[in-house]
C-alpha cells in the first residue's frame, strides 16, 4: 500500500449522487463519501451499532437538516456533526442543492 491515494470523487461511480470513496481511497479503518442532494432529498433513516461506526457530516454547500433521534439539527455550509454509532439518524435536504462529506470509521 502506498503512504497516499488521491482521487477525484467525482470518478468514483454515482449511486444516486452518493460517491462511495472508501474503495477508491484504499481505506483500511473508516468510509469517506460525497452525498450530492438534490432539492428535497432525504436519506434513509439508519444507524451504525452493529459496525460500531461513529459518523462525521460536514456540509460543504446548501442547507440541510439532519435528524438525529427525534431532533432536528438545522446544517448550515461548514457545519459539522458527529453521531454515535447507536444513534439513529437521517439526512433531510431542503429547497436547494447540498453537499455533504461523510466520514465514517469504528
Amino acid at each position: 500500500m502506498s503512504d497516499y491515494t488521491k482521487v477525484n470523487y467525482h470518478d468514483a461511480d454515482d449511486r444516486n449522487g452518493m460517491y462511495f470513496l472508501r474503495d477508491e481511497l484504499d481505506c483500511e479503518n473508516m468510509g469517506v463519501t460525497v452525498v450530492e442532494c438534490d432539492p428535497g432529498w432525504e436519506g434513509k433513516e439508519h444507524a451504525h451499532e452493529e459496525e460500531g461506526h461513529e459518523e462525521v457530516y460536514l456540509l460543504m454547500e446548501g442547507e440541510a437538516t439532519v435528524t438525529v433521534e427525534d431532533e432536528s439539527i438545522e446544517m448550515n455550509p461548514g457545519d459539522a456533526i458527529r453521531i454515535a454509532p447507536d444513534t439513529t439518524h437521517r439526512i433531510h435536504n431542503g429547497d436547494t442543492e447540498s453537499r455533504f462529506v461523510l466520514m465514517g470509521a469504528p
